[in-house]
C-alpha cells in the first residue's frame, strides 16, 4: 500500500495507490505546508495513529472535513461558551483563591476585552451574568478569518479547557503549553494543595496534558 502527496495550489493533497484520499464526499485530506504534509504521511503509514483524534492525522482530518455549515456551528459554540468562561468565575468564598484568580486571570480578561472591544465581566452570580448581551462582532470576525486548521486548534483547545479566552491567547502564542495547563487547572491545583492529590485525578491530569501536547505539536506543524 503506497501513500503519497502532491502540491496543489495552496495545499497538499494525499493519495493511496494513486487514488485521492477524501475525508468526506467532497473534501480531500489536506496539508497546509510541506512539514505538515510529511507528518501526515508518517501517520498514514501507522495503524494505531489513525484512530487517535488528536494525532496530526486525526486533527488534519477534522480540519479538512469542515464545511461552511460546520464552521458556523463551531463559531456559535465558541461565542456561547465565552459567556461562561471559567476565567470569569468569581463566586468562591475562599479569599486566597479569589486573590490568586484575580492575579492570574484578570490581565487576560482585560487584554481580551481591549482587543475585541468587549465588556466581559466577572461572574459572581450565574443569575446575574450579563455577558450574553455583550457585543461579540469583532471576535466573531476574528474567528471567521481563521483557516480550518487554526480553527480546529481553537475549538479543540476550548473544548478541553472550557476556556475560550485562554485558548485565544494560546493561539496567539502568548501562552505556552505548560502555562496553559497550569492556568486551566488553577482552581484544581489550589484544592489539591489543601486536600491532597488522588490517583484518579493524577491520571486525568496526565491524559489532559498529553492531549494538550499533541494539539501543541499540531499547532506548530501548521504555523
Amino acid at each position: 500500500m503506497n501513500y503519497s502527496f502532491k502540491s496543489c495550489e495552496d495545499y497538499f493533497k494525499f493519495y493511496k495507490n494513486d487514488s485521492l484520499i477524501k475525508v468526506s464526499d467532497k473534501n480531500p485530506l489536506l496539508a497546509i505546508n510541506l512539514q505538515h504534509a510529511e507528518l501526515i504521511l508518517i501517520d498514514l503509514k501507522k495503524k494505531k495513529v489513525k484512530t487517535d483524534p488528536f494525532s496530526v492525522l486525526g486533527l488534519s482530518m477534522f480540519a479538512s472535513s469542515l464545511d461552511k455549515k460546520q464552521v458556523n456551528e463551531i463559531v456559535g459554540i465558541l461565542l456561547k461558551d465565552l459567556d461562561f468562561d471559567p476565567v470569569l468565575f468569581r463566586f468562591f468564598d475562599d479569599k486566597k483563591l479569589l486573590k490568586l484568580m484575580n492575579q492570574k486571570y484578570d490581565p487576560f480578561i482585560k487584554n481580551f476585552n481591549k482587543k475585541f472591544n468587549m465588556k466581559l465581566t466577572l461572574i459572581e452570580d450565574f443569575k446575574k451574568n450579563v455577558n450574553c448581551v455583550t457585543n461579540k462582532d469583532q471576535f466573531k470576525k476574528f474567528i471567521l478569518k481563521l483557516n480550518n486548521f487554526n480553527l480546529t486548534i481553537f475549538f479543540k483547545l476550548s473544548s478541553i479547557s472550557n476556556s475560550v479566552i485562554l485558548s485565544y491567547f494560546f493561539l496567539m502564542k502568548k501562552i505556552d503549553t505548560p502555562d496553559f495547563f497550569k492556568l486551566i487547572n488553577l482552581e484544581n491545583k489550589y484544592q489539591q494543595n489543601l486536600w491532597g492529590y488522588v490517583d484518579e485525578q493524577k491520571k486525568i491530569d496526565e491524559d489532559s496534558l498529553t492531549t494538550l501536547k499533541k494539539i501543541s505539536f499540531f499547532f506548530k506543524s501548521v504555523n
